[in-house]
């Protein structure tokens, strides 16, 4: 339970008496938009200060002659629980699903003599402990391995993986706030967007019109489909258009996606299309930078636009209520640095040795962590039908007792 939150108040809106969460309260969530989330519960340490709770929250205090409430929070969360939970959870309007305090009171507790419930709480800290401890390394070994591909792109796209001397350069102005260029090898140099790519802005989704049959249906890409290195095609919406429309907007191999608005981090994020779907388009949020006579090799723009970039469109950009764009003619001039073309296609070797590398690691780490959910959830399945025994010594089999 996190009180950090917390908002001051010393009275109730009606002049009733506050209900106070205390140590030992369970305290559970009434209303969610998600099924699995409804009724989550959590244990109430010691408020810094007395602290009431929403009219969003069901506070259950426990009998302690009967239930140890730390025995009652770790079995909340079994699927002993989650089960009877939402069965009992209803929807509401807005897709939100909620319980009330007669549902929960229906729920059927398995519940040994008190000895026992602290036997079981003590061996459910003892491997939820383990099962902690490596969920925690192993995210921070997948937090190290984005930092190192984000840092290798970035130092790639500026040319300080080459080993050799860098030179001050720079550009004449243009009308952005470019900042300070950074030193690029002798024989590179840097160019603005425009100089090097051909670019676009994308369809302005077509309003509700007369149905034409000559129309054709096609995927359009939207800004949450533009991801920062990748691109997220699980939710790919389409669009109807004219024909000669579709085709002059239609992506190519090869084109580097650029989102133009957004929240501010999000700006000058991309990757690169190619022709995951056929017949593809692209929203006018989204930008579209087609490199003309091969002067640049995609992976290096795409890179360089993640990393430089990014900053580079935060300065630039336009702030209305909340959100952040950035023009087409202020993309154009973002400024690119350009190596010889023979250099090129050997950074984005070396490069994508190494990030496959990442990769690699990274997707054990992705299934580590799966593995480490399955054991929770089994652990606590086992844990109050009576089937939980102390872990293994490290020597042993300890997902075998899981």
């Amino acid at each position: 339970m996190d009180f950090t939150q917390s908002r001051s108040g010393d009275r109730s809106e009606d002049g009733s008496a506050l209900l106070l969460a205390e140590h030992g309260d369970l305290l559970v969530g009434r209303v969610n938009g998600s099924l699995s989330l409804v009724g989550e519960g959590a244990l109430v340490d010691e408020p810094p200060t007395p602290t009431t709770f929403p009219d969003t929250m069901i506070r259950v205090r426990v009998r302690h002659s009967a239930v140890d409430p730390r025995y009652l929070a770790h079995l909340w969360k079994s699927p002993i629980m989650r089960r009877q939970i939402q069965a009992r959870a209803r929807q509401g309007g807005a897709a939100i699903y909620r319980i009330n305090q007669r549902d929960l009171a229906d729920v059927l507790l398995p519940l040994p003599g008190l000895a026992e419930q602290r036997r079981i709480i003590g061996l459910l800290e003892e491997h939820i402990a383990r099962i902690d401890a490596i969920t925690i390394r192993t995210g921070n070994a997948l937090d190290h391995a984005d930092v190192l591909s984000r840092t290798l792109t970035a130092r790639a796209g500026l040319g300080q993986l080459s080993g050799t001397a860098y030179t001050p350069a720079g550009l004449p102005p243009a009308g952005t706030s470019d900042g300070t260029l950074p030193h690029l090898p002798a024989h590179w140099r840097w160019a603005r967007l425009e100089d090097i790519a051909e670019v676009t802005r994308g369809i302005t989704t077509p309003s509700k019109q007369q149905w034409n049959p000559a129309d054709v249906d096609v995927p359009c890409l939207r800004v949450a489909n533009v991801q920062r290195g990748r691109l997220d095609l699980d939710d790919v919406r389409t669009v109807r258009l004219p024909a000669p429309r579709e085709q002059a907007a239609r992506l190519q191999a090869g084109d580097v996606l650029l989102t133009g608005g957004g929240s501010r981090d999000t700006l000058g994020r991309g990757w690169i299309w190619e022709e995951q779907l056929p017949q593809c388009v692209h929203q006018n949020h989204v930008f579209r930078a087609r490199i003309t006579s091969r002067q640049l090799h995609p992976k290096l723009l795409a890179w360089h636009a993640n990393g430089f970039g990014r900053q580079w469109c935060e300065r630039n950009a336009t702030q209305v209520t909340g959100l952040a764009s950035i023009s087409l003619g202020k993309i154009r001039l973002m400024p690119v640095p350009v190596a010889p073309a023979e250099e090129q296609h050997r950074l984005v070797a070396l490069v994508q040795a190494h990030t496959a590398a990442l990769e690699a690691a990274a997707a054990a780490a992705e299934r580590a962590l799966v593995v480490a959910g399955r054991l929770r959830y089994n652990l606590l399945e086992r844990g109050f039908t009576g089937h939980l025994s102390h872990p293994l010594p490290p020597s042993g089999q300890q997902e075998s007792v899981l």
